[in-house]
């Protein structure tokens, strides 16, 4: 095992040593642009975010071909009751899992992706990456009535830091390609590219969205849709027969749309209320109720089969108008009631799918049960914008849900009515919850994702983490030795005159920026490229250093007493404090296992 892993470790130093050779071949002899490195390595980590995802599908469908229910109906003989225990086989092997790895384990789900970026808890390990795969595989591809998206986001977001990580990129650089692996993945899984990056904006970004993030988003997207079309051809998950949108149904569409807000609701307090009571049953490792309740799910598989996997079967079902009334709603019942159990029970999957498949119930539901009333309307096509409008309420995504139903179903029809559904079940849902259902799961854990780090950050001291070890260079030194000193330096230089006092900063952007722009290098002083940043004092807190920094974009901010620099304090120690912080409430709440 050491010597794997020093071979391990070898191998990616050359290949850190290879990146930096090509990158200062071009940089340096074609005078090759940063921005279009970065445009390269969005690429890479989308085709790698599309060829995990392909990865991880092809592993969920190899596991339901083999051991699925209705595949092995269509060649043997074997009852029901012996069929069912697979979900309970794939839930002896998830726990298993769960025991042998618990640290990998407890990182899950698209939760655990927006508190990497919102903590910067990156690179986020390979390994985890690995085995976040293989257990959602496990989970999904025994019937776990679970969406894949919130593994792949885990598994796109995970290549996405380590690929940024192997090329020596800065922390906030691996923050912004972790975002982008994320939403290349559901790009990928899903084969809707634009929806792909609405995924990484509004779900793992928060809304808080930056140029260079949107930027490396698309790219990644695009290049993770052209694998997965490569992979899988362009084939739809849906097949959608015809069906008639009538734009004076406007108040049918409102009327639906209220309903998804209203099930949404629902369905997050009936989760609220078993995370609860799971939490009574065992507080610390929820993860071993899976089995009694693969058991109970085994039992309802064997007299509705439907409700088994992830879904797309059924949805299909639904659309070809397969189901009389009566076994449709029976079927949404026990598919909310099972997705909320599964989900809180700390199993591998997401809510992206489970959304779909009970969006599409209500649905065509709602306009078969008008149809009682005298009101005739097509129920594909209500089946379809009750897919958008419970995506949109469930997960708070309005952008993303109608951009994804649009790309599921490629019809230019549907697009108004679903924008229409989206944004009232959405707000019908945000009027009653002042937060996403992650959010509100992260806020439980004592962060507050609105506010961000800036709440807990208010009470901690900048002369509590701030440094006194650093380097100062007159302003009326020659830039060469500014640059002499900077390859020495852990941080920039702090820029004074000749009395000491305080001027601004230097850092290797902005001598880069010189050497770019300048063709009399040799003659420029440190004067000339200062950069002018309003310093903090000791008495301000963390918070305000940490937004200081964001302001400028820097990694490091003088302390300042007197015109005088006393200190510094630098970017990570602040995130590092933080880290260390949540840290200790979640093991006041949940204890160290964090399940």
């Amino acid at each position: 095992m050491p010597s794997n892993v020093c071979l391990m470790g070898k191998s990616l130093h050359i290949l850190q040593h290879y990146y930096d050779n090509v990158k200062a071949f071009f940089t340096t002899r074609y005078d090759l642009k940063e921005y279009v490195l970065q445009i390269g390595i969005s690429l890479v980590i989308g085709a790698a975010a599309g060829l995990g995802s392909m990865v991880f599908h092809t592993l969920i469908e190899c596991m339901r071909f083999a051991i699925n229910p209705s595949h092995f109906s269509r060649y043997l003989e074997i009852p029901s009751f012996v069929m069912a225990i697979v979900p309970v086989i794939g839930a002896l092997l998830v726990i298993g899992l769960t025991r042998l790895f618990p640290q990998q384990a407890s990182e899950r789900g698209v939760r655990s992706v927006i508190k990497s970026v919102l903590l910067q808890k990156i690179p986020i390990p390979l390994f985890t990456t690995v085995f976040h795969l293989v257990a959602s595989a496990v989970t999904l591809g025994t019937g776990a009535p679970l969406g894949p998206e919130g593994p792949s986001a885990k598994i796109g977001a995970g290549l996405g830091s380590y690929i940024s990580s192997l090329v020596r990129l800065n922390i906030r650089k691996m923050t912004t390609y972790t975002v982008a692996g994320a939403g290349a993945a559901i790009a990928a899984i899903f084969n809707a590219p634009i929806a792909g990056v609405f995924f990484g904006i509004e779900v793992i970004l928060l809304n808080d969205l930056k140029n260079e993030s949107l930027s490396a988003l698309m790219i990644a997207c695009v290049s993770a849709d052209m694998v997965s079309k490569a992979y899988l051809g362009n084939v739809s998950l849906l097949q959608i027969p015809k069906f008639q949108v009538n734009t004076h149904e406007v108040l049918y569409f409102i009327l639906l749309a209220i309903v998804c807000g209203i099930i949404a609701l629902l369905f997050m307090e009936l989760s609220h209320i078993i995370k609860k009571f799971y939490k009574k049953m065992r507080n610390d490792d929820t993860i071993v109720i899976l089995l009694p309740l693969s058991l109970l799910f085994a039992v309802a598989v064997m007299f509705f089969t439907d409700i088994y996997g992830i879904g797309y079967e059924l949805i299909n079902k639904v659309l070809a108008k397969e189901f009389p009334v009566n076994i449709l709603a029976i079927v949404l019942v026990l598919k909310i009631i099972f997705v909320g159990l599964y989900f809180q029970t700390g199993a591998y999957g997401g809510l992206f799918a489970p959304s779909l498949c009970i969006g599409i119930l209500v649905g065509f539901l709602f306009a078969s049960m008008l149809s009682f009333f005298g009101v005739t309307l097509d129920p594909v096509a209500y089946a379809i914008i009750g897919m958008g409008g419970m995506l949109a309420g469930l997960n708070s995504i309005p952008i993303t849900a109608i951009l994804m139903v649009f790309e599921l179903t490629n019809d230019y029809r549907i697009i108004l009515p679903v924008m229409l559904a989206s944004v009232i079940s959405h707000l019908t849902v945000t009027y009653y919850n002042k937060g996403t259902i992650y959010e509100l799961e992260l806020l439980e854990e004592g962060i507050d994702v609105r506010k961000s780090r800036i709440n807990i950050l208010e009470s901690v001291n900048v002369q509590s983490i701030a440094r006194k070890d650093f380097q100062t260079i007159n302003a009326k030194a020659p830039l060469k030795n500014a640059l002499d000193k900077l390859i020495e330096a852990e941080t920039g230089l702090i820029v004074v005159d000749d009395g000491g006092g305080y001027i601004g900063i230097l850092s290797l952007n902005e001598i880069r920026q010189a050497l770019l722009s300048s063709d009399v290098v040799e003659l420029l002083i440190c004067q000339d490229i200062v950069f002018h940043v309003n310093p903090c004092s000791i008495r301000d807190s963390a918070a305000e250093a940490l937004k200081r920094m964001d302001e400028y974009g820097i990694d490091f901010l003088p302390v300042v007493k007197e015109d005088k620099v006393t200190a510094i304090v630098l970017y990570r120690d602040i995130i590092s404090m933080y880290n260390k912080i949540v840290l200790q409430i979640e093991e006041r709440q949940y204890g160290h296992f964090g399940l």
